[in-house]
C-alpha cells in the first residue's frame, strides 16, 4: 500500500469505519512506514486534545423511545371522522415525528460536521508544524543565515518594516536567560514570515511571525487560542494575537512561551497541556 492511499484511509480507520480487510492492510503498512505512523500519532493526539471534548452527547433514551413509538404509529390509520380531520391528524403526526427525528439525528449530524471541520484543522496544523520545524532546524543549525543580528527587539521590528506586508511586533522581555540571536525574512511553505532565533536557558527557540490572513486561511483561528502539536520531538505552538499570528518551535514545551509572555500571564492552553515554568 502506497502512502497516498494509506493516508486517505486514516480518518475512517480512526473512526472504526474500515472493513476488516482494509484495516489489516492499513495496519500492515503502518508497521513498516515511520512517516505514516507519525501522522497517525499526531491525529490521535490532536483528537484527544480537541475533538473528544466537542463530541455531542447522544439523545436521551426516553426521546429515542418516543421517536420509535411515533414511527410505529404512522401505519395506524383509525377510521371515522371527516377527511379534513384525518389530514390534520396525519399532518400533526408527521410534524411530531420530524421533531423527534431531528432530536435524535441532530447529535450525529453535528458530530459529523465537527469531525470534518476538526479533521481539516488538524491537517493544516500538521502542515504548519512540519514547515515550522524544518525552518527551525535550518535556522538553528546555521543552514539559513541571519539577515540581521545583534539587535534589540525594537530595532529588529524597525528592520523588518517595509520588508514584509505586515507589522512585526516583538515582546521586550529583559531576562538574563533569554537572548535574541538573530532574524531573517523566510517562508513557511508559501507563507512569508519573519523568522527569529532565540535562546532560552541555552535552548534554541524559533518564533515565526506571519500575517493573520494567511493563518485564518489555514482554518486555525478560533478557540482554543493556542494550537499545540508535537512533531519529530519538537513542540509547536501556534496562535494569533494583535493582528498577526505566530508559530513557536522548541524542545522545551510550554516553557518556550517565556520568549513572548511573562511568567505571570495565564495562557489559554488546551486541557492537559502544562506550560512548564509558567503559572
Amino acid at each position: 500500500m502506497v502512502c497516498d492511499l494509506a493516508r486517505r484511509r486514516f480518518f475512517p480507520y480512526l473512526d472504526g469505519e474500515l472493513a476488516a480487510e482494509e484495516q489489516a492492510s492499513l495496519e500492515g503498512h503502518l508497521s513498516c512506514c515511520p512517516d505514516c505512523q507519525r501522522l497517525i500519532h499526531l491525529e490521535r493526539t490532536f483528537r484527544a486534545r480537541y475533538l473528544d471534548h466537542l463530541r455531542p452527547d447522544p439523545a436521551p433514551e426516553t426521546v429515542r423511545r418516543e421517536v420509535s413509538r411515533l414511527l410505529n404509529g404512522l401505519s395506524d390509520h383509525h377510521p371515522g371522522g371527516s377527511g379534513g380531520r384525518h389530514r390534520r391528524s396525519s399532518t400533526i403526526r408527521w410534524v411530531a415525528v420530524a421533531v423527534g427525528v431531528c432530536l435524535v439525528l441532530g447529535g450525529a449530524t453535528l458530530g459529523v460536521a465537527v469531525r470534518r471541520w476538526w479533521s481539516g484543522t488538524s491537517a493544516s496544523l500538521v502542515r504548519l508544524a512540519e514547515a515550522s520545524v524544518e525552518q527551525h532546524q535550518k535556522l538553528t543549525r546555521g543552514l539559513l543565515p541571519y539577515d540581521v543580528r545583534g539587535m534589540s527587539p525594537r530595532q529588529m521590528e524597525r528592520w523588518f518594516r517595509g520588508k514584509l506586508d505586515f507589522d512585526v511586533n516583538l515582546p521586550e522581555l529583559p531576562r538574563k536567560n533569554l537572548a535574541l540571536l538573530g532574524g531573517r525574512v523566510s517562508s513557511l511553505r508559501d507563507i512569508e514570515v519573519a523568522a527569529l532565533h532565540y535562546q532560552l536557558d541555552g535552548k534554541d527557540v524559533s518564533l515565526f511571525v506571519m500575517p493573520l490572513e494567511k493563518y485564518r486561511q489555514l482554518g486555525l483561528a478560533g478557540t482554543p487560542k493556542f494550537k499545540i502539536v508535537t512533531y519529530q520531538g519538537y513542540d509547536v505552538i501556534a496562535w494569533a494575537s494583535h493582528g498577526v499570528a505566530y508559530s513557536l518551535v522548541s524542545e522545551i514545551g510550554g516553557q518556550s512561551c517565556l520568549v513572548c509572555h511573562s511568567p505571570e500571564e495565564r495562557l489559554d492552553f488546551p486541557t492537559g497541556f502544562r506550560a512548564h515554568g509558567m503559572l
